[in-house]
């Protein structure tokens, strides 16, 4: 695609954390102009050709109002968004650091500051973005960037990390303002008011849940933190939990948990567990004939990675929580071409309301509000839960299912 090869070629120039830094240039977002060199009119066939067939800059160039269609103009609205066409000299820069310990969020890193950059590429803004890898979440090495993340003249952090770096963040934080998309306020206490979190609030997703529960809850986790947080906040909401469960694996042994396990006939089943081993399990509650009265999972499991490896008729009695809301069209278009899709990943869509909140009420109001969610007065992210089932190719409100037939 001449596309695509152009456009990473411009990420890599202007970006050079992509390749062999770890920090992005401080060198502001340039205006883009697209020279028309070819005196050659063109007029609305010519203008969609140009997009069929990828040559997206000479699109751009040739692109006039007098010979545009609602078609090409989408599409010149979109792409000019995208390479800063509508530069506005008025707008204030939105200076923003990211603190990314790699080795410990692994993929996160990368994704979330895709999701940074295209949050800011949709607004066109004139923009300062700078990633500070700490490696790790060690109380030196986070110590160190925080430091350097003030030194640069940066104030305003976005930073996903794990409970165990956020302790670190907060103790050392002054002067800064620092927005945790990988957390839920809830985890801690005496936090200080210069930190703010994105984190989904699984309380209110198992509340939502729990009105499919017939009351007797049957936990199963895998050995992951988030997965026995889980566990402690179903057995924390007075359900009667009848069973808990942990497996380390998909090698483990289910044999012999499922060979004569009567506590999973007509009870609620809540998966806490990710796709992989959300699917196994699914699959052997069938195999071996269970009939429990739900299946009920958070939004670890609202991934399309599940409808690929499980079975339709293994999740057909299966309610997952989903806390995602509206997502503008085009911020999800400049995601995809960096491989993000926000409809799925929580982490980024929290990313992209922590870059909203800090551009709109640090730097300027003018900034269009995409997203519905609110900040809190105790500085967490306001998410509403709604409860899905799934069909054979896709996730669907309960509230539509129960009203339609399943399409085969």
């Amino acid at each position: 695609m001449k596309f695509l090869h152009m456009f990473l070629y411009l990420v890599f120039t202007y970006f050079p954390a992509f390749s062999m830094s770890d920090e992005f240039s401080k060198i502001p977002l340039p205006q883009s102009i697209f020279l028309d060199i070819d005196e050659m009119i063109c007029n609305n066939k010519c203008l969609e050709k140009l997009l069929q067939d990828e040559t997206i800059f000479s699109f751009l160039g040739k692109y006039s109002d007098k010979s545009s269609t609602k078609y090409t103009q989408e599409n010149y609205f979109a792409y000019g968004q995208m390479f800063n066409i509508f530069f506005n000299v008025d707008v204030k820069t939105v200076k923003i650091a990211i603190l990314v310990p790699q080795k410990t969020i692994k993929s996160h890193a990368v994704s979330s500051v895709n999701a940074a950059i295209s949050y800011l590429l949709r607004q066109s803004n004139s923009f300062e973005l700078e990633v500070f890898n700490s490696g790790d979440e060690s109380e030196e090495a986070l110590i160190n960037k925080l430091n350097e993340i003030r030194k640069s003249g940066y104030s305003h952090v976005i930073a996903p990390v794990t409970q165990d770096g956020a302790q670190i963040v907060f103790e050392n934080s002054n002067r800064l303002y620092v927005f945790i998309p990988t957390l839920h306020k809830s985890f801690f206490k005496n936090v200080p008011s210069n930190i703010f979190f994105g984190g989904i609030d699984y309380n209110a997703q198992i509340e939502e849940l729990s009105k499919f529960s017939n009351g007797y809850a049957v936990a199963i986790s895998d050995n992951t933190k988030l997965g026995l947080t889980l566990n402690k906040m179903i057995e924390n909401q007075d359900k009667v939990l009848v069973e808990e469960t942990v497996f380390s694996s998909t090698r483990d042994d289910f044999k012999k948990y499922f060979n004569n396990n009567k506590y999973l006939n007509n009870s609620t089943v809540y998966l806490n567990t990710l796709p992989p081993m959300t699917s196994l399990l699914a699959s052997q509650i069938r195999i071996y004939k269970y009939k429990p009265f739900t299946l009920l999972s958070t939004q670890a499991n609202y991934q399309p990675a599940l409808l690929v490896l499980s079975q339709y008729e293994d999740r057909q009695n299966l309610y997952l929580a989903n806390s995602i809301g509206k997502i503008d069209k085009e911020l999800n278009s400049i995601n995809s071409f960096f491989g993000n899709n926000l409809e799925y990943e929580y982490v980024n869509y929290a990313v992209s309301i922590g870059v909203e909140y800090f551009s709109k009420h640090f730097f300027s109001q003018d900034i269009e509000q995409l997203f519905e969610e609110e900040i809190g007065n105790d500085g967490q992210v306001i998410y509403g839960t709604r409860i899905y089932k799934t069909n054979r190719y896709g996730f669907l409100p309960q509230t539509i299912l129960s009203d339609i037939q399943d399409i085969e």
